[in-house]
């Protein structure tokens, strides 16, 4: 009895050091003047792991358990900073924080009437939040906030930002997210679309309220492909991968034509550990990769009904992965590290960020 009451006193110490491990502290200050800034937002990007700054411009805030978090601060009115958390020896120190003020970027806003702005509004929400049910039930609460300009060596791609964070109220999978959109581009031409941002999520209530529909959401969705991947169980988990090459081929009047040839691959041939020690992948591959999964994702019902053509779909779905760099980076959480790094096409199009979880998100 003595040895088991020991070896639990001992358990509950070694868990109070691992938890006092798991803590950032720091002080936000205004760079200009060194003066503490108050009620600024601290979080760790695409978490629920977020506080705000005291009087005195301090915080603690506990550190999620997965490789090289990237903690954000922001506060209106001031530029946005990223610290990846990297090391261990990251959460022995105080940091502090020094805030840049914004500066005015008013040269390129498009000055718009109140029906040209709302066009350019629906354009925005059905591109960043999606073309799903979650998106059709997601509501952008400050929506005035996004304004939008346009390049003057590109007369086709319409650019928005915001001056605050969005403040998305999803209420198919329960959360209110906080989003501090960096940039929003659509090329009315070729219809492309691209975003990047920050992530603070918040949960709307009790979890086992909505556990049906996020498991839904997360298994077909690209954070389940890339963990997949990454573990070497796309057979496991109904995916199939292709490298799409273009072959030319003479057809039987002997006219040369152009053909789409799709070769099965593993992911040992597109995945390798990177070697640096920094806890990633890296992935890589010629001209498209096809990923074909075996089940119906659950946003395909409503799509089905409301987006796609009708007719008789074949179960699961195809989608395409181009690079738009030399490679991609994954992390240990299955997570992209740079996003804009690839370009999606096929079923993965209709999904954006209202179907997107937070990356500590287990099923």
């Amino acid at each position: 009895m003595r040895r088991i009451l020991y070896y639990t006193l001992f358990f509950l110490l070694v868990s109070q050091f691992s938890f006092s491990q798991s803590v950032i502290h720091g002080r936000i200050t205004n760079e200009l003047n060194d003066e503490p800034i108050a009620g600024a937002s601290i979080y760790f990007n695409n978490t629920a792991s977020g506080t705000s700054s005291g009087i005195n411009g301090e915080f603690t805030l506990p550190v999620p358990m997965f490789a090289n978090p990237e903690l954000i601060v922001s506060s209106v009115g001031f530029e946005l900073i990223v610290f990846k958390v990297t090391k261990q020896e990251d959460l022995h120190k105080t940091y502090v924080f020094k805030l840049k003020a914004k500066e005015q970027m008013l040269q390129n806003v498009l000055i718009l009437p109140d029906i040209t702005r709302q066009k350019y509004l629906k354009i925005f929400k059905e591109n960043f939040l999606g073309l799903t049910e979650e998106a059709s039930e997601s509501t952008i609460k400050n929506l005035d906030a996004v304004y939008f300009t346009q390049s003057p060596d590109d007369k086709n791609t319409l650019y928005a930002t915001a001056n605050t964070p969005l403040i998305i109220v999803n209420r198919l999978l329960g959360y209110r997210i906080h989003f501090d959109l960096q940039e929003f581009a659509f090329n009315e031409k070729s219809g492309f679309t691209s975003f990047y941002g920050f992530t603070r999520y918040e949960e709307m209530g009790k979890k086992k309220r909505w556990i049906k529909r996020r498991r839904g959401v997360y298994f077909g969705s690209t954070m389940h492909f890339f963990r997949s991947l990454i573990a070497n169980r796309l057979d496991e988990e109904s995916y199939k991968i292709f490298v799409v090459r273009t072959d030319t081929t003479k057809t039987p009047d002997g006219q040369l034509k152009m053909m789409d040839i799709a070769v099965p691959v593993t992911a040992t041939q597109v995945l390798q550990k990177d070697s640096s020690g920094l806890n990633r992948h890296v992935a890589g591959w010629k001209n498209k990769l096809m990923v074909q999964y075996g089940f119906d994702p659950g946003p395909k019902a409503w799509l089905s009904k409301h987006v796609f053509i009708t007719g008789n779909l074949p179960r699961g779905f195809r989608a395409y992965l181009t690079l738009s760099a030399d490679h991609i980076e994954i992390d240990n959480n299955g997570i992209l590290m740079n996003p804009m790094d690839i370009l999606f096409s096929g079923y993965w199009i209709y999904e954006k960020a209202a179907n997107l979880l937070p990356f500590d998100y287990v099923p």
